[in-house]
């Protein structure tokens, strides 16, 4: 993650001083690009809330995502997990689903489908489906899955997972392309050619890769990625994109462009104390239960095999302080933060991470209300293009 040195930008901000001891006046505008404007959405895990019920769990979720939808918000992107409570929703599809019922233009999909470990059939199948009931909505973010017993679980081998994802990812691609569906020249599936029966309602899927600058750029896909992105990793974001253009195993279209978007954990209150207790409750369960997910790799892999496998939790863990100093605050720390965040202009888009961890339902609800009604109108232009004072 990118966030100390944003962290430090914000002190220099405010004369050196941590936030927490400033008392910020309510910025009347903050100066970022008509672009970003309404450039807001959600990454979740849903996680388990000690005391709720599942089935209240899903109720509460939709309940969110369809006040975001009402506000305008650009999309929900769901991960996947398997075998813990850092995911109660483990099937995708389904809660994509339900959700793409009760919303009207949000766009909805996975973050990330972690491909190794499914079937291409049933993935593409499942993808056009989801399409055709989002209404063209949908936005598909793909990854390998860092958590090695799942990929035991779904009887693969975590070692062949690098390969097995871009096998798969081949795959998909040539069925979005041809309107088939071919194993040629897969090195791990062997079946007959099957036609795509369902085809996609958009010409093109919107596809996402998070973390991997040269992952995203080189297959002709959006870039995820945690926090501020740093100059270097965004030029080979660039590079990667324009160097692999002309090749085969790519998910843009004609006319499309490299784009970025952030992660950001986020829990806003009346008072910064709040917020804070708030957002740190959400990063100790978020690392708790990234924790817990791993607690069966020691079937599988030795103890050293078991400690380079938790490398992106060990991150998540040293990142913990600066995500809850830029991430929880009143809404006029907020709006100078995401200002902030966005003020280079390498990237369009935002994704606030709400619930994650122990956040109650209620504390989630407060944080996008107040982010509706106190923070985005602070960083929208006017109809006219100008940035108008509240």
């Amino acid at each position: 993650m990118e966030l100390t040195g944003l962290v430090s930008q914000l002190r220099v901000g405010s004369g050196g001083r941590h936030p927490q001891h400033t008392t910020p006046t309510r910025r009347a505008v903050v100066r970022v690009r008509s672009v970003i404007a309404k450039k807001f959405g959600i990454f979740d895990h849903i996680e388990d809330i000690p005391g709720t019920p599942t089935s209240q769990l899903f109720k509460d979720r939709l309940t969110l995502i369809k006040m975001a939808d009402e506000a305008g918000f650009a999309g929900y992107h769901l991960a996947e997990h398997h075998g813990s409570e850092l995911c109660m929703a483990p099937g995708q599809e389904l809660f994509i689903a339900a959700a793409s019922q009760v919303t009207e233009q949000i766009r909805l999909g996975p973050m990330v489908k972690l491909l190794p470990m499914h079937h291409p059939i049933r993935i593409i199948e499942d993808m056009c489906v989801l399409d055709n009931l989002t209404g063209a909505r949908l936005e598909f973010g793909v990854g390998r899955g860092a958590v090695p017993i799942e990929h035991y679980w779904f009887s693969q081998d975590w070692w062949e997972s690098r390969d097995r994802f871009t096998d798969v990812l081949g795959i998909v691609e040539r069925a979005l392309a041809t309107g088939e569906i071919s194993s040629e020249n897969s090195r791990f599936y062997d079946f007959p050619t099957m036609p795509m029966s369902t085809k996609p309602l958009q010409d093109r899927i919107p596809f996402w890769y998070p973390g991997s600058p040269l992952t995203a750029g080189r297959h002709g896909m959006s870039l995820m990625w945690p926090g501020k992105i740093n100059e270097a990793a965004y030029e080979q974001y660039l590079a990667a994109w324009q160097d692999h253009k002309d090749e085969d195993l790519r998910f843009d279209g004609p006319g499309s462009e490299p784009r970025v978007g952030y992660s950001m954990l986020l829990a806003i209150a009346p008072t910064e104390d709040e917020a804070r207790d708030i957002a740190r409750r959400g990063i100790e369960g978020l690392v708790r239960r990234t924790h817990n997910a791993h607690r069966f790799d020691h079937l599988k892999l030795n103890e050293q095999e078991c400690y380079d496998a938790q490398g992106a939790l060990r991150a998540i863990h040293a990142n913990m302080e600066p995500a809850i100093e830029i991430g929880s605050g009143t809404p006029a720390h907020i709006v100078d933060r995401v200002g902030a965040l966005l003020d280079d202009g390498m990237a369009d888009y935002v994704c606030f991470m709400f619930p994650t961890g122990d956040m109650t339902f209620e504390e989630s609800r407060q944080t996008l209300e107040l982010l509706i009604s106190d923070v985005i109108p602070q960083l929208e232009p006017s109809p006219a293009g100008d940035l108008t004072p509240r």
